[in-house]
């Protein structure tokens, strides 16, 4: 039995019993797609693995174990379906798909922090709710922010998320500019009306619009001395 044999099953039986009533066989068989002696079969030894509680001519739930794994990867899936659609701008029907390939292989680790890029989100693209994280860590705590908009020049933080506008290409631009969470940004010169926030990132100045920098959230935010070397040539870029 492979992994992502299992958790397609535990999802499946999570979604079928999201109204608290038993999953029956032949209902886990439509909608997998599988005869159901097969489905008898797998859930005979995820129940011996105490995944599941099965009983004859009833059906099956999911015990706590199991429901743990099947939020889990629940959480997974339309996680990725937000990233797929809201942040790469890919069609909800692909992204199921996607979602559903990718769900298996993404790590624990890649899981918390492609939430908090995305601050967090409570829905996916179709509505549904996102499982919350159950898991005690560094990644799921975060502290106030504020867009980059209102840092004054001289100050710097660690930028905590992107937020999404449902302009998937300015977040695609923001990430291959170097944008990305836990980036430590510094504001350079203060946009102007109708101009540009030129902040620094490591060796290089992003001169960004302010539809974008709006959307790029930092927390952490302290004051800096500038010393003339560090206020020398820098390649510009702009945004």
């Amino acid at each position: 039995m492979s992994v992502e044999s299992a958790e397609e099953y535990l999802e499946c039986i999570y979604d079928l019993t999201k109204n608290g009533d038993p999953a029956k066989t032949n209902d886990i068989a439509t909608r997998m797609e599988i005869g159901p002696g097969s489905v008898t079969e797998m859930i005979q030894k995820l129940a011996d693995r105490g995944y599941l509680d099965y009983q004859k001519y009833k059906g099956v739930t999911l015990t706590d174990r199991g429901l743990v794994l099947a939020r889990k990867v629940k959480r997974k899936h339309r996680l990725l379906e937000s990233f797929l659609v809201n942040f790469l701008g890919m069609n909800k029907g692909d992204s199921h798909e996607e979602a559903c390939r990718l769900e298996h292989t993404i790590s624990d680790e890649s899981e918390k922090r492609l939430c908090l890029m995305m601050d967090n989100p409570e829905q996916c693209p179709d509505g549904e709710p996102i499982p919350k994280c159950e898991d005690d860590c560094a990644l799921c705590e975060r502290e106030p922010s504020m867009s980059l908009t209102r840092l004054r020049k001289g100050e710097h933080g660690l930028i905590t998320h992107l937020r999404c506008d449902k302009s998937p290409e300015k977040i695609r631009k923001l990430i291959s500019m170097g944008l990305v969470p836990g980036r430590r940004v510094d504001v350079e010169e203060e946009a102007p009306i109708g101009g540009a926030l030129v902040v620094g990132l490591g060796e290089s100045k992003v001169a960004l619009g302010k539809e974008y920098a709006s959307l790029v959230h930092v927390g952490n935010i302290t004051n800096r001395n500038v010393s003339p070397r560090r206020q020398g040539r820098r390649e510009k870029t702009r945004l």
